[in-house]
């Protein structure tokens, strides 16, 4: 079971017919309050975060150490080493070197989060609950979806029983059935994890905090401390009010936000805010050549990612200034919002500071 940092007096579990289990606030709280912190159940680095920062505390650091036998983990010290050899190391590292060349880029962290759950799971038993109304032990009591799962996803899943198959002992491995419940779960409730910067370096799975649901105008935020995941109020709330975080960008138009959810998660939002931006004019109609340029933007920088921060910084040039009153993009505008962060990002990365604090405010001040 996850450890938790602090008690659970802020939330408790209720169950509804229409959204099924969520939380609700227990007293009035106002906005900045946290109202649970909780350390993940399993985590895992992303790839290519691997070497800087740490695969335990997932703190960055530029004096890491790879494990010396699988050369593939790295720590900042000997206590993450060791705390990571008792979480999950201990297993892992006689198998990593063998099995990570073989498995697909997109598929990695999904290996090391099912490997990981199978080994917790193997280690400590779930608790048996009666009261669908308590906190989950385990992802198996977490919402899966998995007979909505497509036939792609199916076929990722099957990819990576088969690999884990090979490291398992007899019996250890779920059959089919059950995998693809967990599999599912995995995919639905895992949570990015972000470092200082908002930069996205792993994924992991947080039990207590996997029973928020969705609102497009969320009550609700979360924010990381290392491994730890803290949810904090964004606005007042009073007791009884359901606690709710947005599972996609909350900046993008009403439509793309529904197939996003549709997508991933299975479910078409309803919400208020949802229904209001449908039946009004959509941010997109009526801008044009104006837009699809920025659409064309966007999509070159991606595509320059993993260029050189000066190139990225070229692409993002004319939008790095206020927009003028000739333009019709408004200044909120997911797009620009997206150009915007991406040249934040290139000018901190670059260490360019004035350059970024310049960037960061313009995409602050229209999104108050």
């Amino acid at each position: 079971m996850a450890e938790s940092a602090m008690p659970m007096q802020c939330v408790r579990v209720v169950t509804s017919a229409t959204c099924g289990r969520g939380l609700v606030f227990t007293s009035n709280f106002a906005r900045g309050r946290c109202i649970l912190e909780e350390l993940p159940y399993v985590y895992t680095l992303f790839d290519n975060k691997r070497g800087h920062y740490c695969d335990f505390c997932l703190q960055k650091c530029s004096t890491l150490k790879k494990c010396s036998s699988c050369n593939y983990v790295s720590y900042c010290n000997k206590s993450c080493q060791r705390g990571d050899w008792a979480r999950c190391h201990k297993q892992d590292c006689k198998t990593l070197k063998r099995r990570h060349p073989m498995i697909p880029p997109d598929l990695a962290e999904s290996v090391q989060l099912l490997s990981h759950i199978i080994q917790k799971q193997r280690r400590s038993p779930p608790c048996t609950q009666d009261d669908e109304d308590c906190f989950p032990t385990t992802v198996d009591q977490l919402e899966s979806h998995h007979e909505k799962l497509s036939g792609q996803i199916r076929r990722d899943a099957f990819e990576i029983w088969l690999s884990l198959l090979k490291d398992c002992e007899d019996g250890i491995l779920p059959e089919l059935s059950s995998w693809l419940k967990m599999f599912g779960a995995t995919i639905c409730n895992s949570i990015s994890v972000c470092d200082n910067d908002l930069i996205d370096i792993a994924v992991g799975i947080y039990l207590r905090a996997s029973m928020l649901n969705h609102s497009c105008d969320p009550n609700c935020a979360w924010v990381c401390d290392g491994r730890k995941l803290q949810i904090m109020t964004v606005k007042d709330v009073k007791e009884g009010d359901e606690c709710t975080i947005s599972y996609v960008d909350a900046m993008k138009p009403a439509k793309v936000r529904q197939a996003d959810l549709k997508e991933s998660y299975h479910f078409t939002c309803k919400c208020v805010k949802c229904i209001e931006e449908i039946n009004a004019l959509g941010p997109d109609d009526g801008l044009g050549e104006e837009l699809r340029g920025l659409k064309k933007s966007l999509e070159r920088i991606k595509d320059a990612e993993k260029a050189q921060d000066i190139l990225l910084l070229q692409l993002c040039a004319p939008y790095l200034k206020p927009m003028d009153y000739s333009s019709n993009i408004p200044a909120n505008h997911h797009l620009l919002y997206q150009v915007r962060n991406a040249a934040f990002l290139a000018c901190i990365d670059s260490q360019a500071w004035q350059k970024a604090v310049e960037t960061g405010q313009l995409n602050i001040e229209p999104n108050r």
